[in-house]
């Protein structure tokens, strides 16, 4: 019989979808976590997540050239470099394979969230600090969110309201940085839940229309330009006050590195 392993670090909630709206300055908690299982006859816990990481790589490739469903096994396979029998020791379909697409992406912002926030304590820095280290992290998996936004019908209705759970887990991410700020008067009062997702639209966005801003503006300077419009229209004159001294803080240090950078000597003329 083949044995059930744990599918990946995160957990997917038990209910998906968004209820009621949240009181404003409050956004709806997540429905309680079940840990989700894909089947695999390997034992090796390490192997397990080694191999899952390559059929990841190899199936967002295929996914995002010929759709979900003109994709086989064998294409995942032989462009992962290795047979389709091997394949099915680590997943029991095709479909598991999509669902950990989804596992990778949401470990992906889980995990790069958090640890872009580490010693962050003031709630506006915060919140910036959460929408970048979002959109980087986005950046990461430019191919695996596109796939993710065009093939999520292709899964079964409780895989899907799993991935919707993971989706407002992360969203907390976002939200509670919004909370605190309003709770400390920086924000105006809002619907949490709303903004959070308008915050969420711009990391995604990065990755839905990178075909044509990839060559026209970097990463940060498209993230610097989304906080700026929504900041402005968020933000209290306290709020406002503090970005500007956190801008004017930013810029400072940002000139001191570059007049502390070591001079680029000039090329040298053929003679």
């Amino acid at each position: 019989m083949a044995r059930r392993e744990p599918s990946s670090r995160p957990t997917a909630a038990a209910r998906g979808g968004v209820g009621a709206p949240p009181r404003r300055g409050k956004a709806k908690a997540p429905a309680a976590a079940v840990p989700i299982v894909i089947e695999s006859r390997i034992d090796d816990a390490g192997r397990i997540e080694w191999r899952r990481e390559q059929i990841v790589q190899a199936a967002v490739a295929c996914f995002a050239r010929a759709g979900y469903h003109g994709t086989t096994i064998k294409d995942i396979a032989d462009k992962a470099g290795f047979s389709a029998g091997l394949i099915y020791s680590y997943v029991k379909d095709k479909e598991d394979v999509l669902f950990l697409v989804y596992l990778h992406i949401f470990d992906t912002y889980q995990r790069h969230i958090p640890e872009r926030l580490q010693g962050v304590t003031d709630p506006l820095q915060r919140l910036c600090t959460a929408v970048r280290a979002y959109c980087e992290a986005v950046d990461r998996n430019i191919g695996a969110t596109v796939v993710g936004y065009r093939e999520s019908a292709s899964l079964r209705p409780e895989l899907r309201r799993a991935i919707q759970g993971l989706e407002l887990q992360t969203n907390r991410l976002i939200a509670e940085p919004i909370e605190a700020c309003i709770a400390a008067g920086l924000v105006e009062p809002t619907n949490v839940e709303l903004l959070t997702f308008r915050l969420v639209l711009l990391a995604h966005g990065w990755a839905l229309k990178h075909w044509h801003f990839a060559d026209r503006v970097t990463l940060a300077d498209y993230v610097a330009d989304g906080l700026r419009l929504y900041l402005q229209g968020m933000l209290t004159p306290a709020g406002r006050s503090k970005r500007r001294a956190q801008q004017a803080r930013a810029d400072k240090e940002s000139a001191a590195a570059a007049a502390a950078a070591p001079a680029v000597p000039a090329p040298r003329r053929p003679r």
